[in-house]
């Protein structure tokens, strides 16, 4: 798809249309907010638990909510390639969303391969339009400028859908990136920019900090139920897959890609977007200070 280039401070039509339905920010970001881990055979199961030992799903979303469920479907690969975010774990927060009373649930995605192909080969589109979501291929004339506000990352174009929803859950897969080092919950949100996305590898960090910081996320769902070790983020091979069998699930965006990097088996202090994070202030980048609660079922 041809994609247009935007300078750092470019606007794309009037951002005075933006967010009819505004994000509400995040608490305090030093607070420690509460992470759950679970271990188990089924990534449905697992999920629904997870959600449930943060507080159920009903804690984030109200009747008659619009809800975003954000996956990761960049690339033309299957469930077992570990590149795009398993349906199964969508399927589940799916359904908690509407037996919450979420009026509509939209899916949707700015691929990196060619959408129709991402959507069908990783299972996702069948098992959404199955459940009665709103599964959405990304349209550039529904581009608007959103401001994040960030020393690096100010103005960019954004899918005017994900502005106008009520709640956004974010839900990435743990994968190897060869430029950002992870692929998380702040990365997932490359996917909702316009734009040559390409311009944002340069001070990527800083660009993914104040991406997330930005644009808030209700609820994060890290898919770590098979994780792709190398050659991220596109993967191909399945000798770089490993199955952990767990999904994260927090309200806290930085404390769940720090929960999720020490699974990975990476230090945060040597991820750079966590990093910048935490020099923003915001939140905890040493594990030992975020309560996580791990269960295996």
């Amino acid at each position: 798809m041809k994609r247009r280039t935007f300078v750092k401070n470019g606007v794309l039509f009037s951002s005075s249309i933006l967010l009819a339905r505004p994000h509400s920010a995040q608490a305090n970001p030093l607070t420690a907010a509460p992470v759950i881990q679970v271990k188990g055979e089924s990534p449905y199961e697992i999920t629904k638990r997870a959600v449930l030992e943060i507080g159920g799903m009903g804690k984030i979303i109200s009747r008659g909510d619009v809800v975003m469920v954000k996956p990761n479907i960049g690339w033309n690969r299957t469930v077992e390639q570990a590149a795009c975010t398993n349906p199964e774990v969508l399927r589940a927060l799916i359904e908690l969303a509407f037996n919450a009373g979420a009026k509509k649930v939209v899916i949707m995605d700015n691929t990196c391969h060619k959408a129709e192909d991402c959507y069908q080969r990783s299972g996702i589109e069948a098992m959404a339009k199955k459940l009665g979501a709103d599964v959405r291929y990304c349209d550039e004339t529904r581009l608007v400028a959103h401001n994040f506000k960030g020393e690096y990352l100010s103005k960019w174009p954004v899918f005017k859908d994900y502005l106008e929803v009520d709640k956004f859950i974010n839900v990435p897969i743990l994968k190897h990136h060869g430029s950002a080092g992870l692929t998380i919950a702040m990365k997932n949100l490359y996917g909702i920019l316009g734009g040559n996305r390409g311009k944002l590898h340069r001070d990527m960090g800083e660009n993914i900090a104040e991406l997330a910081g930005g644009f808030p996320s209700h609820l994060v769902v890290v898919d770590a139920y098979r994780i792709l070790l190398r050659n991220g983020p596109v993967g191909g091979r399945l000798s770089d897959v490993e199955m952990r069998k767990t999904v994260i699930v927090s309200t806290h965006i930085m404390h769940a890609d720090v929960t999720a990097a020490v699974l990975f088996g990476k230090d945060p202090r040597e991820v750079e977007f966590l990093q910048a994070a935490h020099a923003k202030k915001m939140g905890e980048i040493d594990i030992t200070k975020i309560p996580v609660k791990s269960l295996t079922v």
